[in-house]
């Protein structure tokens, strides 16, 4: 009987130990799970913010492409006054930048947020970030600077150097 109480003590030491490690894995999942939805509840208000200044950003360059237009409307009127239309287009891009400054100040609370209750979060937030300025990039280039653009052989994102450091880093991410 001795053998079988051992083996019985044996028996109830592992399911404890395999109840424990259950629940610690089941602690840990937990905990990964909340990590990963409040990264996503963080990523979907610097969505909404990236989306703002990107619509503040086209609120600019449609002002810029307004004045420009008037200013040469002037010139070739030979006007040399600045009316009151081509002030109000500049008090828009001055309204809109201020705008983009606040907007990136909050996105730079949220991040500073979610580093101060999870370190780890913030590196992640900020290729998460990344991802978003790539996929929202107003690209408005002057006319002039498309000719230019098709005389030279442009590079593919793999041939720039800064390309190949931003793969370096997001491969041990993987």
């Amino acid at each position: 009987m001795g053998f079988m109480d051992k083996a019985m003590d044996a028996a109830k030491s592992l399911g404890q130990a395999a109840g424990d490690l259950a629940k610690t894995a089941g602690d840990k999942a937990q905990d990964l799970a909340q990590a990963a939805k409040e990264k996503t509840a963080y990523l979907k208000e610097v969505s909404a913010l990236k989306n703002a200044i990107r619509d503040q950003k086209g609120v600019i360059a449609s002002s810029k492409m307004a004045i420009a237009e008037r200013m040469l409307e002037l010139l070739d009127a030979g006007e040399a006054n600045i009316p009151d239309d081509i002030k109000e287009l500049g008090a828009k891009v001055k309204d809109a930048l201020a705008k983009i400054t606040a907007l990136e100040g909050q996105i730079e609370e949220l991040k500073a947020a979610a580093a101060a209750k999870n370190p780890e979060m913030e590196q992640e937030l900020s290729k998460a970030i990344a991802e978003i300025d790539k996929e929202q990039a107003v690209d408005i280039q002057p006319e002039q600077a498309a000719p230019a653009a098709a005389e030279t052989p442009a590079e593919t994102p793999a041939e720039t150097p800064a390309a190949a450091d931003t793969a370096a880093e997001e491969k041990p991410a993987e």
